[in-house]
């Protein structure tokens, strides 16, 4: 691999995944309506797709991808919450649970999906149970269940289904 081609990658990838953080809180606040309309409440996490399609993509080979994975968790909750160390401890879990289902599965979409599932849920209860600690949620874990991961899991699932072949394509252009 050439040197301009593994600068590409390390250059997009991070620019791409900040952006993707401002995107969620963008999204969120604009359509904080539709997504938040009564009882049920959906949380775009497009940031964690992004680290998703990397380990998939086996993209985290060819960059510092740790640092990019604790980084954007610390941005994450430096700039939506000001909890440190919640968001930073689910996109860490969520993305080394994700790291080791992608060494059983195979690079199928489904299989990707799937992996993708997995490390939302993770995800979303690790800041369950976080919020639930510091007494910020109080919401009982069925409702949870059924009120914020479902519709969470339907919604990005469907758009890292949307997005997955045009991100491997960008991926292998930038290899």
């Amino acid at each position: 691999m050439a040197f301009w081609q593994l600068t590409r990658l390390r250059v997009v990838y991070p620019i791409v995944l900040l952006f993707l953080l401002f995107v969620d809180g963008s999204l969120m606040s604009g359509m904080g309506g539709i997504f938040t309309a009564f009882p049920w409440h959906i949380l775009p996490v497009l940031t964690l797709g992004w680290l998703f399609y990397a380990v998939q993509f086996d993209a985290e080979t060819d960059m510092p991808f740790w640092l990019y994975v604790i980084l954007i968790g610390v941005l994450f909750d430096m700039y939506y919450t000001g909890i440190f160390g919640t968001y930073t401890l689910a996109f860490v879990s969520s993305v080394a649970v994700m790291m080791q289902l992608h060494k059983v599965l195979d690079e199928r979409l489904l299989s990707g999906l799937f992996m993708f599932l997995v490390g939302l849920i993770v995800y979303l209860l690790v800041t369950y149970v976080a919020g639930f600690i510091t007494g910020v949620s109080s919401v009982g874990l069925t409702a949870f269940m059924l009120f914020e991961v479902m519709p969470t899991v339907i919604l990005n699932v469907m758009i890292a289904a949307v997005g997955y072949y045009p991100v491997w394509s960008l991926f292998q252009f930038l290899r």
